[in-house]
C-alpha cells in the first residue's frame, strides 16, 4: 500500500520515503537494519524494501549486507546529501534532532510536537509551518532546556516554542490546552 506525499512538503514521492530519508540523512553515523526504518516510517517489510531499493538505487542510501541482515546508511558521498539534508531538517528534522536536543536535558519525563508543524506531520493539509510548539512534560533544568531550546532554533531554521507542563498537571488535564493535545493532531516522540 502506498503512502500519500508528504503534507510538509509534497517533492518526496511518499511520507514513507521523506520519513526512511530524514531517518538517516539526518542522523549520518546511523547505519540500521531495513526492519528497523519500516517501523519508523510505517511501511510494512515490502514497502520498506522497494523504498529503501530505490533509494540505493538513486545514490542517496548504501547499503551492506550482515548475514541475511541488510543495513543500510546515508550516502553521504552523494552531490544530493548536503541539500537533501537542509530540506528533511525543515520538513521532517524535529521527529529525530527534538529527542537528541532534549534527551540531554534533567528532567524531560515526556515530549510531544503540537500545533501546525504536527498536523502538517500528521498528514493534515494546510500552510507551511512557520514555528514548531513542544510540550514538554517534567520539571526540567530550565537554563538546560533553554540552551536546548536555542540550539534547536538555530538547526531548524524556525522559531521554537516550549512549553513545560508538570506531570500531575499532565495526567489530570484539567486546562483546556491540556485537554486539546489529545483532540489535535501531535507527535509523542520517544
Amino acid at each position: 500500500m502506498n503512502s500519500p506525499a508528504s503534507a510538509l512538503l509534497p517533492i518526496f514521492k511518499t511520507e514513507a520515503q521523506a520519513r526512511i530519508l530524514a531517518w538517516l540523512l539526518l542522523n549520518p553515523e546511523r547505519e540500521l537494519p531495513i526492519s528497523h526504518l519500516g517501523e519508523a516510517a510505517g511501511l510494512s517489510q515490502p514497502g520498506t524494501l522497494r523504498e529503501v531499493s530505490r533509494l540505493v538505487e538513486a545514490g542517496l542510501l548504501a547499503e551492506r549486507r550482515i548475514g541475511n541482515t541488510r543495513m543500510v546508511r546515508a550516502e553521504t558521498n552523494s552531490p544530493y546529501f548536503e541539500p537533501l539534508s537542509n530540506i528533511l531538517t525543515r520538513t521532517h528534522g524535529p521527529v529525530t534532532l527534538v529527542p537528541n536536543a532534549l534527551d540531554q536535558v534533567p528532567g524531560v519525563d515526556r515530549v510531544i510536537l503540537v500545533g501546525s508543524w504536527a498536523a502538517r506531520y500528521s498528514g493534515e493539509p494546510g500552510p507551511t509551518p512557520k514555528d514548531l510548539d513542544i510540550v514538554v512534560v517534567g520539571e526540567p533544568d530550565r537554563r538546560t532546556l533553554r540552551a536546548a531550546n536555542r540550539a534547536l532554533e538555530i538547526k531548524l531554521g524556525l522559531p521554537v516554542h516550549i512549553t513545560t507542563v508538570a506531570e500531575s498537571d499532565w495526567r489530570a488535564r484539567q486546562t483546556g490546552f491540556l485537554k486539546q493535545i489529545n483532540e489535535l493532531p501531535h507527535v509523542v516522540l520517544d
